[in-house]
Order: structure tokens, then C-alpha cells, then sequence
């Protein structure tokens, strides 16, 4: 009798030790280790899976750095800080922020809202220029003309309370000139 209890009590603790240890999903997660088919039976290939990035807590960092900039042009300081904290040297990208405004004489206010989009894209696209060439030199001088054709993506987007958006992209610093 005194042998089943200790066996049931024994047997409880397992199973509710496996319950707990089993229950746990573990979130912070950043990499997996797969068995690679091709490697034979010892071979095994890690896959690293990014965390996701808060765009808009970058956000929040990254516009005000863009606008210091703007009004101390000359400024290398501020050009530095800039860089490093727009240009990811892990995955070689680049996040810029740029403003527009809203078109004036637009049939609509959605046509001149997306108008304004396309602006502050283009800023956001130009000042990625500039931060790829500051993080080689950041004495480099202004660039007053740029003509390039860029590829990236709006990561996010705000609407200012004056009525402009400002938006932060994404932009893989191979594809920039």
C-alpha cells in the first residue's frame, strides 16, 4: 500500500514536471538548426530568422536626426549619429526618413495625402543616399542634385498634425549609388 501511494506520488510529479516543461513556448527564438539532406547524415545547417524590428520606435529615432541634419547641414556630428543609427551593418540596409506635403490643388484630399506619400518617400530615399555616403566620409560634401532610380520599401508612416506625412523606408545599400 505504502509502495503504490510512493509509485502515484512519484507518477504525478513526472507527469505534471512534463506538463510544465512541455507547456513553455520559448519566444526569443532567433535561430534553427536543420538537418541539411544534401550533407549526409552528420550534417546539420543553422537558418537565422531576424527578430521583428519596431519600425516606429526606429521611427522616432531616426526623423528627429534626419531634421538635425537638415538644419546644421554642416554639421558632422550630427551626420554620425545619423549613420549609426540608420545603417544596419548586419543586414547591409539603410533606414531613412523623409517628409512631404500634401499636393495643394489636388481633385481630393486622399489623391493630395498619397501625393504627399510619394514626397516624403523621395526624401526619405535621397537622405538614404546621403547616409551611405557619410558612413565612408562623413565630411563628404552636400549632394545638391541626385538622380537615381531607388527600390525599397515604406516600413512606416506618419501623419504630422500640419498636415504633412513622414515616412521611413527601407533600402538595401547595394541598390543605392
Amino acid at each position: 500500500m505504502r509502495q503504490k501511494r510512493l509509485l502515484m506520488i512519484s507518477m504525478l510529479i513526472l507527469v505534471l514536471n512534463l506538463m510544465i516543461t512541455c507547456g513553455k513556448k520559448d519566444e526569443s527564438k532567433t535561430s534553427e538548426i536543420t538537418k541539411d539532406e544534401q550533407a549526409g547524415d552528420g550534417g546539420f545547417v543553422g537558418t537565422i530568422k531576424a527578430k521583428p524590428i519596431n519600425y516606429d520606435s526606429i521611427f522616432a529615432i531616426i526623423a528627429p536626426l534626419v531634421d538635425a541634419v537638415k538644419n546644421n547641414p554642416e554639421n558632422i556630428e550630427f551626420r554620425k549619429q545619423l549613420v549609426a543609427a540608420s545603417y544596419d551593418t548586419t543586414w547591409e540596409t539603410i533606414l531613412s526618413a523623409g517628409t512631404g506635403e500634401p499636393m495643394e490643388h489636388a481633385a481630393t484630399e486622399s489623391i493630395a495625402m498619397k501625393y504627399a506619400e510619394k514626397a516624403a518617400a523621395a526624401d526619405a530615399y535621397r537622405w538614404a543616399i546621403y547616409i551611405k555616403k557619410w558612413k565612408n566620409d562623413p565630411a563628404f560634401p552636400d549632394i545638391d542634385k541626385i538622380e537615381a532610380e531607388i527600390q525599397g520599401k515604406i516600413v512606416a508612416r506618419q501623419d504630422l498634425p500640419d498636415k504633412r506625412v513622414s515616412v521611413l523606408v527601407e533600402v538595401q545599400a547595394s541598390k543605392l549609388p
